[in-house]
C-alpha cells in the first residue's frame, strides 16, 4: 500500500455496495446488507418514524419509494464517523405517471455492526446528520 493512501474501511466499502444494489434491485438488493434486528429512524415519517427488524425496515423503504417508477442515487459522499458512515446523497426520483423528475440532496447515516447495518438514519438537514455524526457541517454540499 502507498503511504499517501488511506485504509480502506469497510464501512464505506459496504454504503457503496448498499447504494450500488439500491440503485441496481431496490428494497430486495438492500436488505442482505441489514442485520436481523436493524432499526431505522426517519423524523419527517409520518407514522412515528421508528422500524424495528428487517421486515418493517424493508416495508418503510418500500413505502419511501411507492409510486415512484426510479429512484436512482447518482451522487454521494461518504464520510466515515466511528462506527457510522454519514451519506451526503443527491437521489433523482419520477413517478410511475411520468412529469418531471424531482432531485433530493438529503443524508442517510448507517452504523455498522460486524459489516451490517444495524442503524439508518434519515436526515433533509445534511447539516443535522454531520452534526450528529461529530463530523464539520462544512463538508462538500454538491
Amino acid at each position: 500500500m502507498d503511504r499517501r493512501e488511506t485504509p480502506s474501511n469497510p464501512n464505506l466499502e459496504t454504503y457503496r455496495r448498499v447504494i450500488e444494489a439500491f440503485n441496481q434491485d431496490g428494497v430486495d438488493g438492500v436488505m442482505r446488507y441489514f442485520s436481523d434486528d436493524a432499526e431505522a429512524y426517519d423524523p419527517d415519517a409520518p407514522d412515528g418514524g421508528t422500524y424495528r427488524g428487517r421486515e418493517e425496515v424493508a416495508g418503510f423503504i418500500a413505502q419511501l419509494i411507492e409510486g415512484l417508477a426510479k429512484v436512482e442515487v447518482r451522487d454521494f459522499e461518504l464520510l466515515p464517523a466511528g462506527d457510522r458512515v454519514v451519506g451526503l446523497l443527491h437521489s433523482y426520483w419520477k413517478g410511475d405517471g411520468g412529469g418531471p423528475v424531482v432531485e433530493l440532496r438529503d443524508a442517510h447515516t448507517l452504523t455498522f455492526r460486524d459489516g451490517k447495518v444495524v442503524y439508518w438514519r434519515a436526515y433533509l438537514d445534511r447539516k443535522e446528520a454531520l452534526a450528529d455524526a461529530g463530523l464539520d457541517g462544512g463538508a462538500s454540499e454538491r
